[in-house]
Order: C-alpha cells, then sequence, then structure tokens
C-alpha cells in the first residue's frame, strides 16, 4: 500500500513538472502552428482553440529546447508524426552518436535482458512510458536509408534514446522534425552540444565525439587544438579524454555503459598507459567494476522494494569512484609484483598517493592559472619553486638509492 502511495507521489510529481516546463515554455515563446491550418477548413471553435492551443504547446517546446543548437535547421519546420519503424540511427562507424545507446535489438534479446544492461533497459522503458503520455520533445531526423533497418526513411540526428525507448515500450509513431541533411561538422557539433550539459553524458563518449570531430574536418592529423576550440574544450581537458581511446573498443564500450568519468579511472588509465597492466588485466578490472555496479543496482531495487528509495546517484554510476578503481588496479599490480624481502616502509605509499595527487591538481592547474592576481601569482611561484628544489633533491638521493642497490645486487652475484 505504502508503494502503491509512493509511486502516485512520484507520478504526480513528474506530472507537475512537465506542466510547469510547459507552462514556462508558452511564457517565454510565442510559439506558432507547428502545421499551417488548410484554408477552406472549417471547425467548431472550441475545438479550433483547443487545436491550436495543443499546436502552439507543441512547437513552443520544439523551438525552447533547440534554441542555440539547431533552432537555424528546424526553423519553420513543421512537428510530424512518423512511424517508429521508418526512422534509425545512422550506423557507420564514423556517423556514430556521441551518446552510446545500443540499439533495440541488443538490449532485449529473444524477450531476455542481458545482465549488463538491465539498469539502462529500465531507465529507457520508464521514458517510453513518459513518451506513451506525452512527448514534450521531437526527435530530430534527416532522409536516409538504413541496411540494418530496410523500412526506414530517416536516419536520426537528435534523439536516439528517445526512439529507442519508443522502440522499447511498442510506440507505432514518434513525434519528429525532419531537416536537410546535415554536414558532418554540424551534425557532430549539434549532438555533441545537445548531450554535453547531460548529467549522465561520459568522459568516454565526450573523447568519442572529440575524434569524430577531428574526423568530421578531415582526418586524425587535425590539430587537436582545432577539434578542441570549436567544441570548447581545453587543451589539458582535451589531451585527458583522448588517453581514454588508447583502451579496447570493448573496453570503452564498458566505460561508457558505467557512466565512469575520466577522474574516476585515473588510476586504471595511468596504469595501463605507463605498461603497468595488459589489455586483459584492464578487461579483468573493468568486469569486476560491472558486477560492483550490478550489486549496487541490485540492492536499490530491493531498497526500493522496501519503499526507502532515496534520491541520489543513478544506479550505474554509484559504488564506483576513485577509490573503488584505485584498489582494484593497486590488487591488480601487486599480484604481479614479484614479493621483495625489504620491509616497505609505512610512509612510503601515502607519500606516493600525495605526489600522484599533486600531479594531477598540477596538469588541472595549468589552463586555470591566467586567473589569478599578481599576489597570488607571485605565491604559487615561490611555493613551486621550493617545490622544484625538494623534487630535485629527492630525486637526487632516489637515484642514489639505485646505484647503490644495483651495485649491491652485482656484488651479490
Amino acid at each position: 500500500m505504502i508503494g502503491g502511495v509512493s509511486a502516485l507521489l512520484i507520478e504526480m510529481s513528474t506530472t507537475k513538472r512537465q506542466l510547469d516546463q510547459i507552462a514556462a515554455i508558452k511564457a517565454r515563446v510565442g510559439g506558432l502552428p507547428s502545421t499551417p491550418p488548410k484554408d477552406g477548413q472549417p471547425a467548431a471553435a472550441s475545438a479550433t482553440a483547443a487545436q491550436q492551443e495543443s499546436e502552439i504547446d507543441r512547437a513552443a517546446q520544439a523551438r525552447s529546447h533547440f534554441t542555440g543548437r539547431v533552432e537555424h535547421l528546424v526553423a519553420n519546420r513543421a512537428i510530424e508524426h512518423i512511424p517508429t519503424g521508418h526512422i534509425a540511427p545512422d550506423l557507420r562507424p564514423e556517423m556514430r552518436q556521441p551518446r552510446m545507446v545500443p540499439l533495440p535489438e541488443e538490449l532485449v534479446v529473444r524477450g531476455a535482458v542481458p545482465p549488463a544492461y538491465q539498469e539502462l533497459v529500465a531507465e529507457l522503458r520508464d521514458l517510453g512510458a513518459s513518451l506513451t503520455r506525452r512527448q514534450l520533445q521531437p526527435i530530430v531526423v534527416y532522409p536516409g536509408s538504413s541496411q540494418q533497418y530496410p523500412a526506414a526513411r530517416y536516419l536520426i540526428l537528435i534523439g536516439q534514446r528517445r526512439w529507442t525507448a519508443a522502440h522499447l515500450v511498442g510506440m507505432l509513431s514518434i513525434d519528429a522534425v525532419v531537416i536537410d541533411p546535415p554536414s558532418p561538422l554540424d551534425r557532430v557539433s549539434l549532438q555533441y552540444a545537445e548531450n554535453e550539459d547531460r548529467e549522465d553524458f561520459s568522459d568516454m563518449e565526450r573523447a568519442w565525439a572529440l575524434q569524430q570531430f577531428r574526423q568530421a574536418m578531415g582526418d586524425e592529423q587535425t590539430p587537436i587544438t582545432d577539434a578542441m576550440t570549436h567544441l570548447g574544450i581545453k587543451r589539458s581537458r582535451a589531451y585527458q579524454l583522448l588517453r581514454l581511446l588508447a583502451f579496447t573498443p570493448a573496453q570503452q564500450q564498458t566505460i561508457a555503459l558505467l557512466r565512469l568519468q575520466e577522474r574516476q579511472i585515473l588510476s586504471l588509465t595511468d596504469a595501463f598507459h605507463q605498461g603497468k597492466l595488459s589489455q586483459p588485466q584492464v578487461s579483468e578490472i573493468l568486469q569486476r567494476l560491472s558486477e560492483i555496479a550490478a550489486e549496487r543496482a541490485l540492492a536499490n531495487t530491493t531498497a526500493a522494494d522496501q519503499e526507502t528509495t532515496q534520491v541520489g546517484e543513478a544506479p550505474r554510476r554509484s559504488g564506483i569512484d576513485a577509490a573503488t578503481v584505485a584498489r582494484l588496479v593497486a590488487r591488480m599490480i601487486d599480484q604481479q609484483t614479484p614479493p621483495s624481502n625489504t620491509v616497505v616502509p609505512r610512509w612510503y605509499a601515502p607519500l606516493r598517493q600525495n605526489v600522484s595527487g599533486a600531479t594531477r591538481n598540477l596538469r588541472r592547474a595549468f589552463d586555470r592559472v591566467d586567473k589569478l592576481g599578481p599576489q597570488e601569482a607571485r605565491e604559487l611561484r615561490d611555493d613551486l619553486h621550493n617545490l622544484q628544489t625538494q623534487v630535485g633533491r629527492l630525486l637526487e638521493r632516489v637515484g642514489q638509492v639505485q646505484t647503490d642497490n644495483a651495485e649491491k645486487e652485482v656484488a651479490n652475484g
């Protein structure tokens, strides 16, 4: 009984937010009907007024959603009801959407949902149920064909997640705006802008977008500065993202599916680039992270069944933090490191963690120092000079220790 009341309250809250959103859009945008009325077609005054208000709602919502993104492409375009089967994503590798959404037939196989997609399918079905009640935002498509979906007449520019959700709940048609085919640069830019502000847009998907934009500009020899400037990504940030592309395609997909951000898996990325972990070992760690996410998702589902659900992180992201990843990486490295007769002092591990943290902070500060005032710049410069001196002394001492150890090994035969 309590669960039913909770569900009702959540639905009422969602409906209220949708109505508030519509009211705000109508207040901001003076929309026009999405399809012009036909001449000589009389209608009852009340019905006409209701229909026009509905069309104004939908047109205003579309304009508000696309303002500053694809407004120039959707201007004066009608919102159409298009059969869902006549629409498909563009599956060519170079046309992949920045946001990773598996195909409907991958999400549900012979009526069953693969374990890796349980939470994603639950989210998409919730979205699909919402779309069946009222679709607030049309998707954007353009004329095209698909080998995998022969019935398709249009390809998706924006809205693959909504299209997938519609498939999962059996919607026969979906609201869409049909535009002219965009240029490769426009396509990547618009898809990136559409997803960049979304909380669940992962850094791996950002890396894919950056890679695609370079390819759209010519090839991967295009200076990274040209691509990052257009997408509004800082230089240090761009290089951090591109490091993620060293993982295999399957590993990249797992990272994206888990919505892991670059900071969360920095220890994994560093260890792989430094040669401390092999690709199979990376896959093993990612498999364990997937299991942790699944365990947390199951725990959240159980809590929901017991009416103790609380607002928090999405299930596929909860429990996966930087510390969890670092522990798995350290454990994997320790397993392949031969035992040493030397007793490791207690201060050694904390010092390495501090050095690693300081390195990351210094790297991130590179693009921020231009905002410092004169006093702060002098103070930081003094601190860095002092740090440089201490690091130089320690490097020299560690080098001497390495030399002494090597000489001892030679002497001991």
